[in-house]
């Protein structure tokens, strides 16, 4: 465990294969088939708030509560928020879970993008900024095997260290803001002068510059690096930082069944 959590220090994800058994993988499947949502619905989402379960237990919507409560039993037994305390250095809580199935498909789940960028539109016109520490940890487990074109997630290493030098300087009043949600967007804004000069003084010119090397394809589409592919078979997970800039693959060949746990500093 101890390698899994530096790997996700260095690089800003790691995969942990064979993690659940095969009860609890039978049981997941259960629960997420009963609940039948899909990524992003309001129902994919379970309760880790008190207030919400008190609200629930109110209302008598045992079986809402039932499931939230095996989920957040699952997670103390597989230990998360602990790993993600010694990820972060910081004591965590558990921020959120959902879980949902993507249905086959030639697209993409969600292409290459940075989490928390504020907006996918486009709009320039942002009140509020975040501070960077706001970013989760998640423990993203598989109940299908996922491999290229086939549902896995396809990661960055270490372009978490970067987005976060870029949302510390807009957060700090050091650098303008413009829309980098996108991988297009984020090469153009870190290429900007003035956000270049900030980012390499935190993480060093190299590594910026080996991640505009490395991200070259998003330009033509042409050459993908299959290395960024992290390919898990049922029952394992990537651990990751949100702040990489990463995709969610086209699941060409079968349905995704996935189970997610976020992990927030307090």
């Amino acid at each position: 465990m101890n390698d899994l959590i530096e790997n996700v220090k260095i690089n800003g994800i790691a995969i942990k294969e064979n993690w659940l058994s095969l009860a609890d993988q039978k049981k997941i499947i259960e629960i997420i088939n009963d609940i039948n949502a899909k990524k992003g619905e309001k129902k994919s989402w379970l309760y880790v708030n008190l207030k919400i379960f008190l609200i629930k237990l109110i209302k008598f919507q045992f079986k809402s509560l039932y499931r939230s409560l095996y989920f957040i039993n699952l997670s103390k037994k597989l230990e998360l928020k602990k790993i993600a305390e010694k990820i972060l250095d910081h004591k965590v809580k558990l921020a959120g879970v959902d879980c949902y199935i993507n249905l086959k498909s030639d697209k993409p789940v969600l292409d290459w993008h940075v989490d928390n960028a504020y907006t996918d539109t486009g709009d320039k016109n942002i009140k509020k900024f975040v501070d960077p520490n706001e970013n989760a940890i998640k423990f993203f487990f598989y109940l299908t095997d996922v491999y290229k074109d086939n549902g896995c997630l396809s990661y960055i290493p270490k372009s978490n260290k970067i987005a976060f030098a870029l949302k510390k300087g807009i957060y700090e009043g050091s650098l303008n803001y413009t829309p980098y949600f996108t991988l297009f967007d984020f090469r153009k804004t870190i290429s900007l002068k003035r956000n270049f000069e900030y980012i390499k003084n935190f993480v060093g010119e190299k590594l910026v510059l080996e991640f505009l090397k490395k991200t070259e394809f998003i330009e033509n589409r042409n050459s993908e690096n299959d290395n960024l592919n992290f390919e898990v078979n049922k029952g394992g997970a990537v651990i990751f930082d949100e702040a990489g800039v990463h995709r969610g693959s086209k699941t060409k060949f079968n349905d995704r069944i996935a189970l997610r746990f976020f992990y927030k500093r307090v």
